[in-house]
């Protein structure tokens, strides 16, 4: 093993080349990529679905006229008009004397006559028995004959005044009753006809409130049916609108993948690359350090094709090797070995993933 003392220098070249099948692949990748954007179209929209258009339809006729807005107004009407009501005026019933004739009895005058008629038939009897008692005493056409028929007369006359008298208050009182009664049954009647009235305004008002509540019901529904046609449109309207956007968006995603190919680099590209390889015999460890070589991995585990060349003044064995990772021929120490000639140039996990290192500064 030959002692490090003298330095030579050289280079060393690596020629690459390109895989012509990955090189077809990326100019293929390339035009179709150019291809993709000419033929990508301009966005689309779609339209309105035809349930969207119904729903609109049915809202619009619904705030216009629609059922629920024309019983609205009929219990607007309605209630209105029982608002407006004004109920007829109830007034004492007042006595009419001068229609009292019609509730006489019409025959009154037939039971005064009959009446007068009976008395003047007991005043002529009694005034024929004081005949006959003159006649028998033969003081018939003397003057007490007269005072008696004379006071007869004048008793009677007063039976009859009193009678006539009687029939005609007693007729009065009757007709007076029945106007008083049917004044009674009159003020009755419009007693109930106000209350009717005014029942049937209340009724009337009720109604319209029910109307009312039930035409806001129906107009509620209509909008809602409306609404319930206009969002599974706009339901349907979405999906076709990402039918028409997965349509187009198909070619974007085709190009954003060959725009992810075209940002990779190429594998290998081909060329030649020289890197110069100095080995210092002379000078031991700065030959070493003249090729950068400071804190490195230097662990045996990472090395293949060992070869020892020589060694430094410290006894320390250099070997020439290659790193499996790959990459030229290079020459150094054996981590393991520092770790017992110079331990303070040895760093345990120095190189990472477990691997040892080695500074060779302080070699």
């Amino acid at each position: 093993m030959p002692q490090l003392g003298s330095s030579q220098t050289g280079t060393q070249t690596t020629t690459t080349t390109i895989d012509p099948d990955v090189k077809a692949a990326y100019a293929t990748n390339l035009g179709y990529a150019r291809e993709v954007a000419n033929r990508l179209g301009s966005q689309q929209v779609a339209g309105f679905d035809p349930l969207y258009q119904a729903g609109e339809a049915q809202a619009i006729a619904a705030a216009q006229g629609g059922l629920g807005m024309q019983n609205l107004n009929t219990a607007t009407d309605l209630t209105r008009a029982a608002a407006g009501y004004s109920p007829m005026q109830a007034q004492a019933a007042q006595a009419d004397m001068s229609n009292i004739g019609q509730y006489y009895n019409p025959y009154q005058r037939d039971v005064i006559d009959a009446t007068l008629a009976d008395i003047n038939r007991a005043r002529g009897g009694a005034i024929q028995q004081m005949g006959e008692r003159a006649n028998a005493a033969r003081a018939f056409g003397g003057s007490r004959q007269g005072v008696a028929e004379a006071l007869t007369n004048a008793q009677y006359g007063n039976q009859a005044t009193t009678a006539i008298a009687n029939l005609r208050s007693q007729g009065f009182d009757t007709a007076n009753q029945l106007m008083q009664a049917d004044l009674q049954r009159q003020q009755q009647t419009e007693l109930a006809n106000q209350g009717a009235g005014i029942q049937g305004a209340t009724y009337r008002l009720g109604a319209a409130n029910q109307l009312g509540s039930l035409a806001q019901q129906q107009q509620a529904q209509q909008y809602q049916a409306a609404q319930n046609l206009m969002g599974l449109g706009a339901t349907r309207q979405n999906l076709s609108q990402q039918q028409l956007d997965a349509e187009r968006n198909l070619g974007l995603q085709r190009l954003n993948v060959m725009q992810g190919a075209l940002a990779l680099n190429p594998a290998n590209l081909g060329g030649t690359t020289t890197q110069p390889i100095y080995e210092n015999q002379a000078s031991g460890l700065a030959g070493l350090l003249v090729a950068g070589k400071y804190l490195m991995g230097s662990d045996r585990r990472l090395k293949t094709n060992i070869k020892a060349v020589g060694k430094l003044d410290n006894g320390l064995t250099v070997y020439s090797y290659n790193y499996k990772s790959g990459g030229p021929s290079v020459i150094g120490v054996m981590a393991d070995e520092v770790a017992v000639i110079k331990p303070k140039a040895y760093f345990k996990g120095g190189a990472g993933n477990g691997y040892d290192a080695v500074d060779y500064s302080k070699l």
